[in-house]
């Protein structure tokens, strides 16, 4: 599995960085005069400028490692969203991105922590507890840390958990009818190629539930919703054919990274 590297903080870009997204939209001018428009989503072209600054000796021997493996713009790879969200469809927990346990109901509409409708009532009807969780092609090895604004009308509990194979974290914390943020950092430590994010409901027992998010950082962001696609970009490249790092001392050194990533 082909990942850009995370450095050695947990991150995978240090900041400044800017992200460019470009997109077209097509006309059709038909004979009468009548101008039909519609978007290309295929030519969407998100950009990426990493301003990476003060790498150690480690950090740029695994950046230039992984350049010359996939042979600078030749070759695609995966790079997860730098300060965004992983999972996609963040706030519509019955989207076909979820997979959720059997007797597992999700009501939309429900007051959210901005003064909006944007949250919902998760109900496990179940005997036993249940979980929503997204199933995400990136490195076990990474770390992460999962979010979510969580509440309940009734004394109860909500668990954050992250799982691959061979293992898996968890954090529960007691919810009132009062909006909390919960978060939890994920360093799982496994060569694995795929991770499940999500939370775990009590048997018989509700939630309210908004803003879930998994970030490849040691902590938690600003909030960031997204729809159909996620931050984890299965086909991007480098946007440059030779890789320039400066040298601005013993041990640290400088670099200006440019990533592109075609479709989501």
């Amino acid at each position: 599995m082909l990942v850009f590297p995370q450095l050695s903080t947990g991150s995978v870009a240090l900041y400044p960085l800017r992200r460019t997204r470009r997109r077209r939209t097509v006309q059709n001018v038909l004979a009468g005069g009548t101008v039909v428009t519609f978007a290309d989503p295929d030519s969407a072209v998100t950009q990426w400028d990493l301003e990476a600054v003060g790498l150690s000796e480690a950090e740029r021997g695994a950046l230039v490692g992984f350049f010359e493996t996939v042979g600078g713009e030749e070759s695609t790879f995966t790079f997860l969203e730098p300060a965004g969200n992983l999972l996609a469809q963040s706030e519509t927990f019955g989207a076909a991105e979820w997979g959720n346990s059997p007797l597992m109901s999700v009501v939309t509409g429900i007051d959210d922590p901005w003064g909006g409708t944007r949250a919902s009532r998760i109900t496990n009807s179940g005997p036993v507890a249940g979980s929503i969780a997204q199933l995400l092609a990136v490195p076990g090895t990474f770390q992460y840390v999962l979010s979510a604004w969580a509440r309940a009308n009734t004394a109860s509990t909500v668990t954050l958990i992250a799982e691959t194979t061979g293992g898996s974290a968890e954090k529960a914390f007691a919810l009132t009818n009062a909006w909390l943020r919960v978060s939890m950092p994920v360093a799982l430590g496994f060569a694995t190629e795929s991770v499940r994010f999500g939370v775990r409901v009590e048997a018989a027992k509700a939630v309210d539930l908004v803003a879930m998010q998994a970030e490849a950082q040691p902590g938690a962001g600003d909030y960031q919703r997204t729809g159909a696609t996620g931050g984890v970009h299965l086909k991007a490249r480098f946007g440059m054919d030779e890789l320039a790092i400066r040298a601005r001392g013993m041990d640290v050194y400088d670099a200006v990274i440019r990533i592109v990533s075609k479709g989501n």
